[in-house]
């Protein structure tokens, strides 16, 4: 997918002649471009990789292995690790692969790892039925697709070897921060209004990624000096941590606040 680059994208992939089928557009935003692949795809499975990562050699082969030894999956996803310098890849070692199940996406909540929607491979009828990425620019899409597909049947995710080098960029600028806290007031508004799958009975799954991320966004803010914008956040949060509390932030986050903004005035 080629949305609207001006950096000789095309030029490039036009050398490889019809072994790429390549899609272009007005530049529309990366959900709106990954959706027009989604439709033209034509394999079972669809896998997503965005410009400013790198998948090592064995990416693809890996998950085809998982998806053969682990039955029927709607989706993988990948380990990633992450790196600013690509020359940091170069540890990177292929080798036996393993992977572990979950009845579905919801059901790996408690589990930690890096989750993002460019080390993954989904089922395309799912990615279809769920209706693709939202064609908001947000930063936080690839969180709202995977919410939706949340009780899809059958996710696994790829322990070993790594599949994914997700770049880290040295500066983090302030467009990132301010779509960093609009894109969780987006996925907090999806869950207000009824728009992931699962209801009541799962709610407690899904809360308990979508707040893990609030409170890595809110310190996040804080760290980079957006007090008011954290302190928004962590409001806007509250209801959602009624149902699934977790006291030692929610008591100690405003005084950290506090503690930042004293010493910024001195």
């Amino acid at each position: 997918m080629d949305d609207g680059s001006t950096d000789g994208t095309g030029e490039l992939l036009a050398r490889y002649g019809t072994r790429v089928r390549v899609f272009h557009q007005r530049n529309a935003g990366q959900g709106v471009a990954r959706n027009l692949g989604i439709r033209e795809a034509r394999g079972d499975y669809v896998v997503f990789l965005d410009s400013d990562d790198l998948w090592p050699p064995w990416t693809l082969a890996t998950f085809q292995q998982v998806l053969q030894s682990q039955g029927p999956l709607t989706l993988v996803m990948g380990r990633a690790h992450a790196f600013q310098d690509a020359r940091e890849l170069s540890v990177l070692e292929d080798g036996p692969v393993t992977a572990r199940r979950f009845d579905d996406y919801l059901a790996s909540a408690d589990a930690t790892f890096i989750r993002t929607a460019c080390a993954v491979a989904v089922r395309t009828e799912a990615l279809r039925r769920v209706g693709g990425f939202s064609d908001r620019r947000v930063s936080a899409e690839d969180y709202d697709l995977l919410y939706r597909l949340g009780v899809e049947p059958g996710f696994a995710y790829v322990e070993s070897p790594v599949t994914l080098g997700y770049r880290q960029h040295a500066t983090s600028s302030s467009r990132d921060l301010d779509r960093g806290y609009e894109g969780t007031l987006f996925l907090l508004e999806q869950e207000r209004r009824g728009h992931y799958p699962g209801g009541a009975a799962r709610r407690r799954e899904r809360l308990a990624m979508l707040l893990f991320g609030l409170r890595h966004v809110t310190h996040w803010l804080l760290e980079h000096g957006h007090r008011r914008q954290a302190l928004a956040l962590y409001a806007r949060g509250l209801r959602f941590h009624r149902v699934l509390p977790r006291w030692r932030y929610l008591l100690g986050f405003p005084p950290w606040v506090l503690a930042v903004s004293l010493r910024s005035r001195r």
